[in-house]
This record gives C-alpha cells, structure tokens and sequence, in this order.
C-alpha cells in the first residue's frame, strides 16, 4: 500500500527494466532517490535507463555524480565512454577508456572498450594495439579476434587478419567464415 516503500519500489524498477521501460524505471529510480536511499549504484542505474531513452545530459549528469563519490570505479568510467561514443564524443570516450586502462591495466575489457571506439574511429593500428592487449590478457575471446583480424585486414596486413579471422572461427565467431571465403581463400 506504501508507494514510497524502498523494497517495492526496487522490485517496481527491476520489473519496469525487465520489460523494457527505461522511462518508467528511471522515474522509479529517481523516487527512490527522492525518498533519501543512500545507494549510489542507483545513479549507474538511473544513467543506464536515461542512456536508454535518449536522454544522454540527464545521464551525463548522474555518472559524474557517482564519479565524484567512486572515481575509480571500473563499470561507470566504462558507461561513461560508451556514452560518449554513443553522442559522438569519440575522443571524449577514449579519454574515459584510457583513464580505465590507467586504473586498471590488467582487465581486457577495459582494452577491448578503448579498442572498440579506435575501431569505430578508423584508428587500426591503436586499435590492433589495444586488441591485442586484450587477447593477451584473455586469448578466448572470439569477437576480439573479428575484430583484431578486421583491423589488420584495412591496414593492409592480411596475412595476420586470415589468422585472427581462423582463430575467430575456431572459437565459435560464424562471422568470421565470411571473411575467410572473401579474403583469405586463394
């Protein structure tokens, strides 16, 4: 009956979340901010659906909330890059990417985040670079090794693309069969 009880809101937004309304699970999340929780991953989960939505400054804003609280946490400086990716800020979301890398050199997602914004920026050596951290780091990884092998591949080295493309392969990435048949088959 109380619609300011934490417990239902927390499953009202898990249950909005699940059923794909970002819109209504960020209103739930504000109002239990609003309430006064103390919780600050509810502002990652906030900036999450306002990522969802669109609505890229409300976003912004709650990570750099959490940010000043947890400078060093590894999921919101990831969120924050990929939301600057996502509005275009490719240099603002290296920047995020790089700092991670900075915070936490040992984790391959943190390389294969900032590999993923060179790839889109066209960057193929950095890219190749940061991929390459990564599979050293974490040699199972099938869409890192696409990914790598179609780096090489537009800056010229198609020798090493056809075998990042068969290790691709061989580690489940059906995508990579493509690019054997166009590329690697003589």
């Amino acid at each position: 009956a109380d619609k300011t009880n934490e417990k239902y809101l927390r499953l009202m937004a898990s249950v909005q979340i699940s059923q794909g309304n970002p819109a209504g699970a960020s209103d739930t999340y504000s109002a239990l901010l609003n309430a006064g929780v103390t919780d600050a991953s509810l502002l990652i989960k906030r900036a999450e659906c306002y990522r969802k939505t669109g609505e890229s400054d409300k976003a912004i804003k709650d990570l750099e909330m959490f940010l000043s609280m947890y400078p060093d946490n590894r999921d919101a400086i990831s969120m924050s890059g990929k939301l600057m990716a996502e509005t275009g800020d490719n240099l603002k979301a290296i920047d995020y990417y790089s700092r991670n890398l900075r915070l936490h050199p040992n984790d391959p997602q943190c390389y294969i985040d900032r590999a993923n914004s060179y790839f889109t920026a066209r960057s193929w050596d950095y890219a190749i670079k940061d991929y390459g951290m990564a599979l050293d780091l974490k040699p199972e990884s099938p869409d890192v090794w696409l990914n790598k092998g179609i780096s090489l591949l537009n800056s010229g080295n198609i020798q090493d693309a056809c075998h990042d493309f068969r290790r691709a392969l061989a580690l489940g990435n059906k995508k990579a069969a493509s690019y054997i048949s166009n590329n690697c088959i003589k």
